[in-house]
């Protein structure tokens, strides 16, 4: 993260490189303690999301191979600038085998490398060091000291009293080891109430700091984030500030969906920037979510007609439908002959919500879906799902004995690759067709179709 701000097209010294990257540091300090005490809390240490990076503070060059580069060369060779801390490269204090204190050994871990300028012997860590001296023929790809040593990654002392150290390079670790104790003194609901312009929207909201930290350390750019108890959408909120953003699927069964989760996202999406309910710059970039609602268990309630009724109910059932459940009937049926117009009765108030069949039938299959559209061919409506396996499923209004298969082949016809070839090799057609007609392979849902592993009994 420090390398993009340094790197100067001056190529500046080491000295100059060093200077800038503590003032930064001290920079990034006085920042954290400000917002920290408009919070109310004394900056520390353990609150600093920069504290493990804070030994870094050395830096060199380096090419694009990770080759060391002069500083003068710096120029010539288009080096880029390493930042790196040392570390003690002794062994683990765990018992170690015999030949690690064997001289004759290429195992051997206590020797005394010369220091460079006074050509003395400097002494080893207390526990030997953590590779041998020179290649191991039993184990070529083994670090050794004189490797590494000549590859500029030992750093010694001004004298051949200190025991050399090796450096370790920001750029090489990939990311922070999770601690088991996190301190996030965020304020969550802060956070919410400048997206909403009001205090008190959802309980106790996370902050997004903490989803941002715990997301980053287990996930790549580009990957997916599941969060199966959305809340507010925190998880959502800390993605999209992301420079390098991640995908997310979030799923979430309370009525704060509508009323929050939902619009928290989409304000999101509009600009990353929020202060009291306005909006601030827009968003550089495009996102594209995908709301869906699955059938709930209440759902399948509020559609079930029950074989009794309140004359012949016996008394003291509270829930009729759990009384001869196997002569409960589903109220309506799907009719794929108009299949634009079926409904299914969702949420507490069971109020009547469409049934997009294209979708469903998509999930039930497992489809990839490459796209997805409305088209318009002899002046009726189809909806086409085309997926990756070649199949295009298409939806239409139709009567019996009504012959489309002139449009259907049309539709068909006009999915074809940048060469010409087509891109179709079957179809899925709702109802009814004329299947001599269908110059493909054809397949005729059929309402018991999409009751797959939902028989009530």
């Amino acid at each position: 993260m420090f390398c993009k701000k340094l790197i100067s097209p001056l190529f500046p010294s080491i000295s100059e490189i060093e200077a800038r990257l503590q003032a930064l540091i001290q920079k990034h300090k006085d920042e954290l303690t400000a917002e920290l005490e408009g919070d109310g809390v004394n900056y520390s240490r353990n609150l600093d999301p920069w504290l493990s990076i804070y030994s870094y503070v050395n830096a060199e060059y380096r090419d694009s191979d990770g080759r060391y580069v002069l500083p003068e060369e710096a120029r010539e060779r288009n080096a880029r600038i390493w930042l790196w801390s040392d570390d003690k490269p002794s062994m683990p204090a765990n018992k170690q085998a015999a030949s690690t204190k064997d001289p004759g050994s290429h195992n051997y871990r206590f020797y005394r490398p010369k220091h460079p300028v006074t050509g003395k012997e400097c002494p080893c860590p207390k526990q030997g060091w953590a590779f041998p001296r020179q290649p191991d023929p039993d184990a070529p790809g083994r670090p050794n000291f004189e490797a590494l040593d000549l590859d500029h990654r030992i750093v010694y002392g001004p004298t051949e009293k200190k025991s050399p150290r090796i450096k370790k390079f920001l750029r090489e670790v990939e990311q922070n080891v999770p601690k088991t104790v996190i301190h996030d003194y965020t304020a969550g609901e802060k956070e919410l109430a400048n997206i909403f312009g009001e205090t008190n929207v959802f309980p106790n909201p996370k902050p997004t700091t903490l989803a941002a930290r715990l997301t980053c350390q287990v996930t790549r750019p580009g990957e997916w984030v599941m969060d199966f108890f959305a809340g507010s959408g925190t998880t959502a909120h800390s993605l999209l500030a992301l420079e390098q953003p991640r995908r997310f699927l979030l799923s979430e069964m309370g009525a704060y969906f509508d009323a929050v989760t939902k619009p928290r996202i989409a304000r999101l999406m509009f600009s990353p920037h929020w202060k009291d309910g306005e909006p601030g710059a827009l968003h550089r970039r495009r996102h594209i979510v995908k709301v869906q609602r699955f059938e709930q268990y209440e759902d399948v309630v509020n559609n079930l007609e029950t074989a009794w009724d309140d004359a012949t109910m016996p008394p003291g059932v509270p829930l009729r439908y759990l009384f001869r459940p196997e002569e409960n009937r589903v109220r309506q049926s799907l009719n794929l002959a108009q299949p634009f117009s079926n409904v299914l009765r969702a949420g507490k108030q069971g109020e009547d919500c469409a049934v997009d069949l294209l979708e469903t039938w998509a999930l039930l299959q497992g489809y990839w879906v490459r796209s997805r559209k409305v088209l318009w061919q002899d002046g009726k409506r189809y909806a086409a799902l085309e997926t990756e396996c070649g199949c295009l499923v298409l939806l239409r209004d139709i009567t019996l004995e009504e012959d489309d298969s002139a449009a259907v082949n049309a539709i068909a016809q006009s999915y074809a690759n940048a060469d010409g070839s087509p891109r179709i090799q079957r179809l899925e057609l709702n109802h009814w067709a004329d299947l001599r007609r269908i110059a493909l392979p054809c397949t005729l849902l059929m309402p018991t179709d999409f009751d797959r592993g939902a028989d009530w009994s």
